[in-house]
């Protein structure tokens, strides 16, 4: 039996938050309504990595053995394949640092990546980390394709607000409490910057600074993006999630409220 990764939105929906660079909100529209997550949790998976890495507790140069197959929430061992397989990703056993994992989670979507990240971080950590920031509208309760998880009930949901907090807190360079260490926001200044999956980006001037997080299955189609330079006050960041919208007219969305909402940034 196929067990679908979300359940399939019941209505055509959509949601957006815009921060300035303090956080204040510019501009929102149900900002806190959850959706399912799609990759947009990575961003929190990523979070939680980079806390244990300022920490201590995780080695970003130490090189693991890469692997497609994890200890899914029965105690079972479960295979990701099919759409969750990335072809560039080392093949099994193959030697890969953990700081490479985070880049490849980030800026290819590795579901491979991800998985092999929580399991070295744990979902009790990205669940201290939405705690930490206050995340009301976000649940990561289970790893990428562990049907276990799902069967039992287990979200991975969040919220355009949220997205907006958390990438704000990823890679600003405010000493605010939830901020990392200079090199880890570095790292996701990097990872974010080299997004291969453009959605925001593709609305925006090409001398624009922009780094983003795209999500989707179908029927969701989810963007989050910091745009401008983080070390300045003009640094906005935006969270667009969508439901129900075939991907043209999500990406058509996003992009006229791109061009309405940053008139200054947009094409």
């Amino acid at each position: 039996m196929s067990i679908p990764t979300a359940p399939a939105p019941r209505e055509e929906r959509t949601a957006h938050c815009l921060l300035d660079h303090s956080g204040r909100v510019v501009d929102a529209a149900d900002a806190e309504d959850p959706f399912y997550a799609a990759s947009t949790i990575k961003l929190h998976v990523l979070l939680a990595a980079l806390r244990a890495a300022d920490a201590g507790g995780l080695d970003l140069a130490a090189r693991v053995a890469a692997t497609s197959r994890f200890r899914g929430a029965d105690g079972e061992i479960f295979a990701l394949g099919g759409d969750h397989l990335d072809p560039s990703h080392p093949p099994e056993g193959a030697p890969v640092s953990v700081r490479e994992l985070l880049m490849r989670m980030i800026d290819r979507s590795s579901n491979e990546a991800t998985d092999h990240v929580l399991a070295l971080v744990g979902l009790p950590a990205v669940a201290e980390e939405i705690a930490r920031l206050g995340l009301v509208g976000t649940r990561v309760e289970r790893m990428i394709g562990d049907a276990s998880a799902i069967v039992a009930g287990a979200a991975n949901e969040t919220s355009a607000g949220d997205l907006a907090r958390t990438i704000r807190v990823l890679v600003s360079g405010d000493s605010e409490p939830g901020g990392l260490r200079p090199r880890s926001r570095e790292l996701a200044r990097e990872a974010l910057r080299a997004q291969r999956i453009r959605v925001i980006a593709r609305a925006l001037r090409s001398d624009v600074e922009v780094g983003s997080k795209t999500g989707w299955v179908d029927g969701y189609r989810h963007d989050v993006a910091f745009l401008g330079d983080p070390d300045t006050t003009r640094v906005r960041y935006l969270a667009v999630m969508t439901a129900g919208m075939p991907q043209e007219a999500a990406d058509a969305h996003i992009g006229r409220l791109v061009r309405r909402l940053l008139p200054d940034l947009a094409r």
